[in-house]
């Protein structure tokens, strides 16, 4: 998969930029501020519709405007032809096109651009909350079991309503209707996450081969349920529903607990470990969807420097230069003469980009 041109408009202090990246590795550098990491939000949003950095969308677009627009050229492996593909998110209202159609699903777009991000809140992999390795874990899942799509599609509608029934103080008939759809794709996402996190984790013991086991990580399911309750039993404990409000039981409250040796990781590993930890996690994440694909998703990398040493960044850039990855670096300064492997650099300076020849 890789991006041949983008073109990006309103995108925080990007009025207009338009730009052809290398196939290889794309380094783009510039003071803070300058728009480098506006650059891979706009790429994150044509990807997924949303930044992967924090705010509503309308503190994203630029200024006065109404909205803001993203689109690019592809090559699309899987399909062996190319595409165009784009979307335009205003502040109330969200429009996708593939190709000249308008599209209803954002999801088509994940699947025509498939990305992987390095950022710097990285870490909250290791030290946050569930919602952050539950993402993790669904990328996965949609990229390597795309049919996994619609149970969670079922699984959402059939959780809404019954919140929905929940919060009215309906009668337990309308709120255990909701029960045969959630238990049946409920168990049946459980079981999909379950076989994704065994190949991750098999696949992770090549990666620190390679690396360093020096962390000692593993990885554990967890449901969203009580160990040795099935999901129907959770759901019918009802009154601690009603006491919430919500449903609290489900996939939808799942998590992976990270250990390294015997400990949570979160606990014992300091930040630049849980970076290192994380970093490695994404390669495994490329490392996967290269195995069932057979070539790499696109990867944005920010802030490059900071968020690794030099001896794990070389070992991140011989990973990604072997699954032959477009990939998107920031940094502050120019460090391709560093890198050795840079193909396309471009500087970023008040909001323009501008490509350098070296």
């Amino acid at each position: 998969m890789r991006l041949t041109s983008i073109d990006v408009r309103d995108v925080r202090n990007l009025a207009h930029v338009t730009l052809r990246p290398a196939s290889g590795f794309n380094l783009f550098y510039g003071d803070n501020g300058a728009g480098k990491t506006s650059l891979l939000e706009s790429i994150s949003i044509l990807s997924t519709g949303k930044s992967f950095r924090a705010g509503k969308i309308s503190t994203i677009i630029r200024g006065e405007a109404n909205h803001l627009t993203v689109s690019a050229d592809i090559e699309n492996f899987d399909t062996g032809v190319n595409q165009r593909i784009g979307i335009q998110r205003g502040r109330s209202e969200t429009l996708v096109r593939i190709d000249g159609e308008s599209i209803n699903r954002i999801s088509a777009l994940a699947m025509a651009l498939p990305c992987v991000i390095v950022s710097t809140s990285n870490h909250e992999l290791v030290e946050g909350g569930p919602a952050e390795r539950r993402s993790f874990l669904d990328w996965l899942l949609f990229h390597v079991e795309p049919e996994a799509l619609k149970l969670f599609r079922r699984y959402r509608h059939a959780l809404q309503q019954r919140n929905a029934a929940l919060k009215q103080r309906a009668s337990d008939a309308l709120v255990t209707m909701w029960h045969p759809d959630l238990i049946e794709a409920g168990e049946a996402i459980d079981a999909a996450r379950r076989r994704v996190l065994d190949d991750f984790s098999t696949k992770m013991q090549f990666v620190l081969a390679e690396w360093s086991d020096a962390l000692k990580p593993s990885f554990t399911y967890r449901s969203g349920w009580p160990d040795g309750m099935s999901l129907e039993a959770g759901l019918s404990r009802l009154d601690q529903c009603r006491r919430r409000g919500i449903t609290s039981v489900g996939p939808h409250r799942a998590d992976i607990a990270v250990r390294s040796g015997a400990q949570e990781a979160r606990y014992v590993l300091s930040r630049g470990q849980q970076k290192l930890l994380a970093a490695q996690m994404k390669m495994v994440q490329i490392d996967l969807y290269v195995e069932h694909h057979h070539h790499a998703p696109v990867v944005l990398f920010d802030d490059l420097p900071s968020e690794l040493d030099e001896a794990a960044r070389l070992s991140v850039f011989r990973y990604l230069h072997e699954k032959q990855a477009q990939v998107f670096f920031t940094s502050v300064d120019d460090v391709s003469k560093d890198l050795h492997c840079v193909s396309g650099l471009f500087h970023v300076k008040q909001g323009q980009i501008q490509k350098v020849v070296y």
